[in-house]
This record gives structure tokens, C-alpha cells and sequence, in this order.
């Protein structure tokens, strides 16, 4: 629990948030931040916002959803962003259902069986509201810095913007308040507010605050991480881009894992050109942000002694790694190097048994393990083994990748990619877009209900069943857009899904059932005012919409239709959270045939680095094998430079091996 405030005028708290691409460290740098900052004296707060949490494991602690002592001065928490939210809704669930019930045709009965239905997706909407909570006024002098360890881009992005989204839900619900409002006025000669009243008040002054907090660069920062390599510098730009226009400040840009100067190596020596060209761009592509260059360790950073280490390096003045200076005069490197084990069993991914005869596989795991490029790589070797079946290559991670593996422009329709055979099509899931196609019948039904009862533009009683729409839980559009794509799935094609990073992809997984949930709730308030409200072209919207859901759910159980593939890389956090992944996907029965442990340092040759890597790395796959006895283990090559574009790709690939 919370050690006891200090005496005297209660002290505003900092906020300091790490994010970026998955994989990239950001849990470390945060979790070794906040010890140094505990170290030099301040009252710390650690926060991870990200659903499969990984502070824990950076500490070395168990962390739960209320902070927890893990050394003098530092407390820690991982949000769980459910039951968060779960507690607010107890909170304000009379006058919440008092809105509904006001803004729609639905009785109070109708209207507390939907707010009993569960909710997916409320991460980021909760986490501002509940890191609020934990800091508000009765613990105003607790804490001095609250460190936060965001999820991966597009969802740490979603949880800036919560502000803006609260707002808009507080707009919504005064819409549906508001004839209430005026009949209790005009007619009952009441006015005074009611709780109803209050709430949307309170969510509009919740956002206004947050919205605020997160814009004064004197209260909260923001620390982009990103790794010297041009995926994680590409996915920045966008991340950077979105920062600025939301009007956060960005502290500084950190370059983490950039390898250090060392004897001659036929990989380390085309990674640190590699790594310094990328060093060097950064102020063209960024613009001007101080950058901080952070040199690999051998071994994963992880418990109070590593973490303190690497805290003292980012706590100082930001200092760019000379690399960036001498970027120029490193040796030209054109073709990429392979660490390839000379033994094992050749497994390029069309001779893999656990890929073969799937119509969906989704490539899966923590961010930054390399997801996307082992999903790339896939889908051009299986197209190409198998040139009569159609392959579609989808990304569902709202920060794409694809475009930037392929080195090809990208967007939300089937693309044919340069290079690649002509059966492959690739797309990034515009999910915004794939609920609005969704959105716009039901839309025209509801207002064709409206229209019979001649409420014009969509309001009263009628017409704010329509707003219940617009209040839709987060990650909807994923699952619609991915159900929109499973529809067009013949049989004779081939799915390969690259997911957002665990904690999201999870979400997607687990979120039919609630979403088929919502719908049917929907069709049962239809059928039982069918006398008043006659169903008609709602009904038959709702009643495909959850057919389309049952298809996808009986997709997903199909073990042999669907594989779930589960890339991690050789070192401890991924390995723990590989773990915790693979509990999840047999409880949402989705087959795990294969483990991918990517890019390994397999062949270490004469360069002591490589050698005290690959050392390191050979405990991690054991304790993997161990676990994973039923599932293949698939080894991946360490490549110097990653592989980009179909050729490099192909080229990767042939060089997989399988454990057992």
C-alpha cells in the first residue's frame, strides 16, 4: 500500500510517459526511469497501461492491479483496465441507465440487461481515468512522478486521445439527456440537476483535465523509444507525427539497443552501418528532438540492479551516440548476413507441417519480436509453393508494418506487391473505415424506424437508440473489419493475419463473443417491441452482422482451418509473456502449433559478442522447448540488415529451422 503523505500544500504530480513501437524497450526504459528517479529521492509511481503487461517482469516483482512497494520510494501497478472500468460503471450505473432510458424507447429493464453485458476494448478509455484515480486529491502527496509504460503506437495513441473521446461521449449522452431535461424543466418546473445530469457534467470535466494534463509540457512528457532499424524509424515518424498534432510534448527521441563498437564481425559490423545510418536520419525524419543513444546489453536489463544501471543513462543530458557522426565513414555493406546454424532441419515455412492445409493462420506475440516480418515472409513463400490458392496477407495492428517490410505503398485494398507472386495480395485494415461500412446500414435502418415516427434529425426517444451505436467499446472496428474479411474468405484461399502486439491481439480474439452478445441483446429489445417498433430492415442488419460473428468464432475453433503462430525472441520478458499468451489462446480454444523464436544469434563464429549472445540466448529456447513440448519450435536467423522487400525476405526464410 501507499506510504503515508507528507505534511504540507499537497504537490502537483509529474507524469512521464515511455511509448513506442512494440519491442522496442519501452517497459525497460520506463521501469528503469522510475528506479533511478526513486534512487535520486522522488516518491515514484510506475504504471504500465498496457494490457499484457511486462512491468512486472522488467522489475522482477508481481505487480497487481493495486500498487505495490517494490524498493524504497517506488510503487508499481498494471492496470486492469476491465475491472477498472467495471467498478465505474457500479459507480454511475443508475444515472447512466437514467440517460439511456431517457434517450431511447427502451425500459429500464432493457437498458440494465446492456449494461450488463461485458465490454472489450475499454483500455485506454479507463487507463487515464484510473491512473486519475490513483493520484487524485486523497493521495495528492503520495506520489511526485508517475512514470507510465504505454501500450505499443497505435494503441498508447488511443490512449492519448482519450480525452478527446471521453468528451464526445459526454456530448453523446447530453444529446440523449437532453428532451428529458427540457420536460423537467418546462413542464415540472424542475431545475435543478440530477445525477444524470452530474455524470455528464463530471465526464466532460474529467476530459477537459486530462486533455490539459497531457498538454502541459511543464506537467507530462513524453519519451518516444525506437530501435536503430528502419521499421522501428518508420513506424516513429507516425507516432511523432500524432504526438504533435495532439500537442504533446516529446522530451526526446531514445535509440535503444544501438550496438556497440567491437571487434571485426560479419554481423555485428553490418548492423552498426545499418544501426548509424539509422542514428543519422533521425533529425531529418523526426525533426528537432533531442535524441539519446542507449548501447545494447548482452543480457536483457531486468531486476533493481540492472534497471538502476541503465536508469543512470536516462536520467543525464540526452546525448546522441557518436555512431550517428561517424555513419559516413563506415564500411558500405550491400548484402545481408545471415547468424544460420549449420545443423538442424531445413524448414522454409512451405514444408512446415503446422502451416499446411490452414486457411487462416494469425501471426501473434509481443511487439517488436517480429511478427510482421515472419508473416511477411510466410505469405510470399506459400504463395509462391502454392501458385493455384489465393493468398491475402492482413494486418489488423493499427500502427501497420507491412508496407514498410515490403518497402511498398500500402493501404486498405488487396494490393499486389512488386517482386512477389502473382496469387499474393497484401492490406492494411483500415478498421475506422470497416465500421463505418458496418455503421451505414444499420444507420439507414434506425432512421427508417425514426422516419415512421416522424422525429426529425434523429432525436427524442426514437431516435437515440441510434446513439447507443456511437457508444460501441474500442477495438469494435478491428473485430468488424476482420468479420468483413472472413465473409470473403473462399475456401480455396489462404488468410494470414499479422495482429497487433498481444495484449490487442488477444482482445480481438476474445471480442466476438461480447460483440455477438451486443448484437443479440439488440435483436431481443426488437422482437419485444416489435408493436411499436416494427424490426424490418434493423432486424435483418443485426441478424447477418451475428451471423457473420458465428462464421469467424467457428473459424477461429476450427483447429484445422486456424493456427495461432506464437513469435517471440530468445530473452526473458518475451519468454514470460509467451507464456501467459499461450494460457490465453487455449482458453479462447484457438490451436498454437508452432512457436517461432526469432532471429537468434544461431552461429557465433570467432566474435566474442555474438558468442556471449548466443550463450545467452541458448537458456531462453531451452526453457521454451520445455514448455512448448507439443508445439514446434521454429528458429529464425538473426539478419544484418533485416530483411526488406520479397527478395530479402525469400532469401530469410530458406534459412528457417525447426527444434523439433
Amino acid at each position: 500500500m501507499p506510504s503515508e503523505p507528507r505534511r504540507g500544500k499537497p504537490a502537483l504530480s509529474r507524469f512521464v510517459f515511455y511509448g513506442g513501437k512494440g519491442g522496442v524497450g519501452k517497459t525497460t526504459c520506463a521501469a528503469a526511469r522510475a528506479v533511478a528517479e526513486a534512487r535520486a529521492g522522488s516518491r515514484v509511481l510506475a504504471v504500465s497501461t498496457d494490457p499484457a503487461h511486462s512491468l512486472g517482469d522488467a522489475l522482477g516483482v508481481r505487480l497487481g492491479s493495486r500498487p505495490s512497494r517494490v524498493a524504497p520510494s517506488l510503487q508499481a501497478v498494471e492496470l486492469d483496465a476491465p475491472r477498472a472500468f467495471a467498478r465505474w460503471l457500479d459507480d454511475h450505473r443508475q444515472a447512466l441507465g437514467d440517460i439511456v432510458e431517457h434517450g431511447t424507447w427502451l425500459d429500464r429493464q432493457d437498458v440494465d440487461a446492456l449494461l450488463a453485458l461485458p465490454v472489450p476494448g475499454v483500455d485506454e478509455l479507463v487507463a487515464l481515468i484510473e491512473i486519475a484515480r490513483l493520484v487524485g486529491p486523497a493521495r495528492a502527496n503520495t506520489y511526485e512522478i508517475i512514470v507510465v509504460d504505454t501500450a505499443p503506437t497505435g494503441h498508447a495513441l488511443r490512449l492519448l486521445s482519450a480525452p478527446d473521446t471521453v468528451a464526445a461521449i459526454a456530448d453523446l449522452l447530453g444529446v440523449m439527456q437532453r428532451e428529458h431535461r427540457l420536460m423537467r424543466e418546462q413542464l415540472a418546473r424542475v431545475g435543478r440537476p440530477e445525477a444524470a445530469d452530474r455524470l455528464i457534467e463530471l465526464l466532460a470535466d474529467e476530459a477537459r483535465d486530462a486533455g490539459a494534463l497531457l498538454r502541459d509540457a511543464h506537467r507530462s512528457t513524453f519519451h518516444w523509444v525506437l530501435l536503430p532499424e528502419e521499421l522501428s524509424l518508420a513506424e516513429s515518424e507516425d507516432g511523432v507525427a500524432a504526438l504533435r498534432r495532439a500537442r504533446i510534448s516529446i522530451a526526446e527521441v531514445i535509440v535503444n539497443r544501438v550496438t556497440p563498437d567491437g571487434g571485426p564481425c560479419p554481423i555485428c559490423d553490418r548492423r552498426r552501418y545499418a544501426e548509424r545510418r539509422i542514428v543519422a536520419a533521425i533529425p531529418k525524419r523526426l525533426g528537432r528532438i533531442p535524441v539519446r543513444a542507449v548501447p545494447a546489453d548482452l543480457r536483457e536489463p531486468r531486476g533493481l540492479a540492472a534497471l538502476a544501471r541503465l536508469g543512470a543513462s536516462l536520467t543525464g543530458a540526452a546525448r546522441a551516440a557518436r555512431a550517428a557522426k561517424a555513419a559516413s565513414k563506415t564500411p558500405r555493406f550491400d548484402r545481408m548476413a545471415f547468424s544460420a546454424a549449420e545443423t538442424g532441419k531445413p524448414s522454409a515455412p512451405e514444408t512446415i507441417p503446422a502451416f499446411g492445409r490452414a486457411r487462416l493462420l494469425l501471426f501473434g506475440g509481443k511487439g517488436g519480436v517480429g511478427k510482421t516480418t515472419c508473416a511477411a515472409a510466410t505469405a510470399v513463400r506459400l504463395a509462391r509453393a502454392h501458385p493455384s490458392r489465393n493468398v491475402l496477407l492482413l494486418s489488423t495492428d493499427p500502427a501497420h508494418s507491412l508496407g514498410d517490410v515490403f518497402d511498398a505503398a500500402l493501404d486498405d485494398q488487396p494490393r499486389p506487391v512488386r517482386g512477389a507472386p502473382s496469387n499474393l495480395r497484401v492490406r492494411e485494415l483500415d478498421a475506422p473505415a470497416a465500421l463505418a461500412a458496418r455503421r451505414e446500414p444499420l444507420d439507414a435502418a434506425i432512421q427508417e424506424i425514426v422516419a415512421a415516427f416522424g422525429v426529425e434529425g434523429g432525436e427524442g426517444t426514437v431516435g437515440g437508440v441510434g446513439a447507443l451505436l456511437d457508444l460501441a467499446p474500442p477495438g469494435v472496428d478491428e473485430l468488424l473489419g476482420i468479420v468483413a474479411v472472413a465473409d470473403l474468405l473462399p475456401a480455396s484461399q489462404l488468410l494470414i493475419v499479422d495482429t497487433a502486439p498481444t495484449g490487442h491481439a488477444l482482445r480481438l480474439l476474445e471480442m466476438p463473443e461480447a460483440a455477438r452478445g451486443w448484437v443479440q441483446a439488440l435483436m431481443r429489445v426488437l422482437l419485444k417491441y416489435r408493436a411499436l417498433v416494427h424490426p424490418g430492415r434493423l432486424a435483418a442488419e443485426l441478424l447477418d452482422l451475428s451471423k457473420s460473428i458465428g462464421r469467424l468464432q467457428a473459424l477461429l475453433r476450427d483447429h484445422t482451418a486456424s493456427r495461432f503462430i506464437v513469435v517471440t525472441r530468445a530473452a526473458e520478458v518475451p519468454r514470460l509473456e509467451t507464456e501467459r499468451l499461450m494460457r490465453r489462446l487455449k482458453a479462447v480454444q484457438l490451436a498454437a502449433p508452432a512457436v517461432i523464436v526469432n532471429a537468434l544469434t544461431l552461429a557465433p563464429k570467432s566474435c566474442a559478442r555474438c558468442r556471449a549472445t548466443a550463450a545467452a540466448e541458448r537458456t531462453t529456447r531451452a526453457a521454451l522447448t520445455r514448455s512448448h513440448r507439443r508445439s514446434a519450435i521454429i528458429l529464425t536467423p538473426l539478419a544484418a540488415p533485416p530483411p526488406r522487400g520479397v527478395a530479402a525476405l525469400e532469401e530469410w526464410a530458406a534459412r528457417w529451422k525447426t527444434e523439433h
